[in-house]
């Protein structure tokens, strides 16, 4: 009936202590001696009490005590149990079988009490009350009464169901009443850590009560002493119930068995019949009684549990850098974790109550907005990345991870937790990163000498912008330059100034090709290409004319060119791509008019361009030279 039960130790020995058992042994011997003494008019009268309470005390110390002990326990309470039978004048075999019973029904209800109540330790709850009252209270007080009822002198006949009856009631009370009386007096907060001054005056006001009640016999006012127990009840828990129990059987049978109280209202009443009903009387508020206990543990209990919940939600909470926020369904703050204050320097007072515009950047807002919603439908949990506004200004890259929650019983979503984390190091990491990637990335596609895009490049972006212009029916063009008697050149000035005569080429070119679609890229040794999207034959020829015009501009010393000068040779090829060829038909076309150029004479332009194929007034063509 109590989580306070102690459970078994292997450390125990199987004797108990010497002041163990003495206390046990005089606790029983005044027990049972009051009991009798209370009971001697009652049984004058055949043998009528109210409650056996030996039975129910010993109960409670073996339920206590290491099961290894129970042995010695159940003993010592046969011999006490006998010598008490011997003592009010029973035969000493008839003492000592119902002693054995009397031992029998303590032995098994603790053997089916102890897993449930002191193992398992389940409280006093629902299910902790069901087990104590079909274990403890009828079915080993059945089991024991069906035996002692065997030894009446005529057995199955109406005397032998008196029996049962009159022994069955008597100890079940006694378990019912006496064990939690003893089980709630050893747990160390008795009567719910009430002060003594209030126990005193509810018991004081207790007694008071059903002594005047019981006094006096003009009056059916039975049913006031139960409003007072449920009262004790409410205060004093078990314990203040238990106990008020005990006194009101102590105070009821002794009045009762004197003739007095409300059942001698009860018309032509034997001594029998009115213990039958104050017995009846104590099973009813008993029930009514442990039941209340039971529902006030279980609300206790889950008061206790929600409270552990929190506090341990809490110190998690508090404890952890990240930032935890329980907010409402319309985003609204309910609680701020204060991780909040190392991270963006706000209190956490200063954003409950508000939602998430307050410190989410302008820019991010639509994106939390969208979170929310799509959280709020049930989609599954997402990561989100956004900046926070700190306090003292500037903004700070945050993640969030965010949950519904649904109320416990109806199921139905009640708002957000999100646990917020600083990424700004993170991010700067991952910009760093990407940097490196991009530079890694422009450092793979340029080459080494001009600085300019290399032939893997060039073959890449020639793919790419021959599938659009193939999908979008606009002209390609491609111009390959080859710079005139370039091997010479490195002959006679050497290969550092052929490269230095390389890089000035580049450099010129880049004036030139200065579109942000085009490319100019090394095709190869002394060979340059340009790839001009969007640009028709017209537009090509004038832009590789100007690569010519620029580069004789340059006026670089050449012995070995006819023109005494660096020049170059340019073939341009145009076309409108077809889905079902490749762009190396575009640089074959080019390299045809390349050779013809230089076959010619060289420093001079030849296209070859697919006339029938360009739309010649295209939108977003060059038409013309820019």
């Amino acid at each position: 009936m109590t989580a306070s039960l102690a459970s078994v130790s292997s450390a125990e020995t199987w004797m108990p202590s010497t002041r163990r058992m003495l206390v046990t042994a005089l606790l029983m011997i005044l027990l049972s001696g009051a009991v009798s003494a209370l009971n001697l008019n009652g049984l004058r009268f055949g043998g009528v009490t109210v409650l056996w309470a030996s039975n129910g005390l010993l109960l409670g110390i073996v339920l206590l005590a290491p099961r290894l002990q129970w042995p010695v326990y159940l003993a010592l309470g046969l011999v006490i149990d006998f010598l008490a039978s011997v003592a009010i004048g029973n035969g000493t075999p008839i003492s000592a079988y119902l002693a054995s019973c009397n031992i029998l029904e303590v032995g098994l209800a603790a053997s089916l009490l102890h897993k449930p109540l002191v193992v398992r330790s389940v409280g006093a709850g629902r299910r902790a009350l069901f087990y104590f009252l079909a274990y403890g209270v009828l079915l080993s007080p059945a089991v024991a009464s069906l035996l002692a009822s065997l030894c009446a002198p005529h057995p199955l006949s109406i005397a032998t169901l008196y029996a049962f009856r009159r022994w069955f009631i008597a100890d079940a009370l006694g378990i019912a009443i006496v064990t939690p009386v003893y089980l709630s007096f050893q747990m160390h907060s008795r009567f719910a850590g009430r002060s003594r001054r209030e126990i005193a005056l509810l018991f004081a006001l207790l007694v008071a009560v059903v002594a005047l009640i019981f006094r006096q016999t003009h009056y059916p006012l039975l049913f006031l002493i139960l409003p007072f127990l449920m009262a004790l009840g409410v205060r004093l828990r078990l314990a203040g119930s238990a106990l008020g129990l005990l006194v009101v059987s102590i105070i009821g049978e002794w009045f009762t068995e004197s003739g007095r109280g409300p059942l001698g209202l009860t018309p032509d009443s034997s001594l029998a019949v009115r213990v039958l009903l104050l017995q009846l009387f104590l099973a009813t508020c008993m029930i009514v009684l442990y039941v209340m206990e039971a529902r006030i543990a279980e609300r206790t209990q889950l008061q206790a549990d929600v409270e552990e919940s929190e506090s341990r939600f809490r110190l998690l909470a508090e404890v952890s850098r990240d930032i935890i926020v329980l907010s409402a369904l319309d985003g609204q703050r309910k609680y701020v974790s204060p991780a909040v204050t190392e991270a963006l320097g706000w209190l956490p007072s200063e954003l409950v109550d508000h939602n998430y515009l307050q410190i989410v950047h302008p820019e991010d807002a639509p994106m939390v907005e969208e979170l929310l919603n799509a959280c709020r439908n049930g989609s599954p949990a997402t990561t989100l990345s956004y900046r926070c506004l700190k306090r003292e200004g500037g903004y700070l890259w945050m993640e969030s991870n965010l949950r519904l929650y649904r109320d416990p019983k109806s199921g139905e979503p009640v708002g957000f937790v999100n646990v917020v984390r600083d990424i700004t190091s993170r991010k700067l990491a991952e910009e760093e990163l990407q940097k490196a990637f991009l530079l890694v990335e422009e450092l793979a596609g340029s080459d080494a000498l001009t600085g300019i895009a290399n032939r893997r490049r060039l073959d890449t972006t020639l793919d790419n912008e021959w599938r659009r212009a193939a999908r979008d029916r606009l002209p390609l063009s491609l111009v390959l330059m080859d710079v005139d008697n370039f091997k010479l050149y490195n002959d006679i000035y050497g290969h550092l100034h052929g490269d230095a005569c390389l890089r000035q080429i580049a450099a010129i070119a880049r004036k030139v090709v200065h579109r942000p679609g085009d490319l100019l890229a090394r095709y190869g040794g002394e060979e340059f290409a340009v790839v001009m999207p969007s640009t028709d034959a017209l537009g090509a020829q004038m832009i590789a004319e100007q690569l010519r015009l620029d580069v004789l501009a340059l006026a670089l010393s050449h012995k070995g060119n006819s023109r005494g000068v660096v020049t170059i040779s340019i073939g341009c090829a145009t076309t409108v791509p077809d889905r079902t060829s490749g762009y190396e038909l575009l640089v074959e076309a080019a390299d045809r008019a390349l050779y013809r150029a230089k076959a010619a004479g060289r420093n001079r332009i030849e296209s070859n361009t697919d006339s029938g194929q360009v739309p010649r007034s295209a939108s977003g063509s060059r038409l013309v030279f820019e």
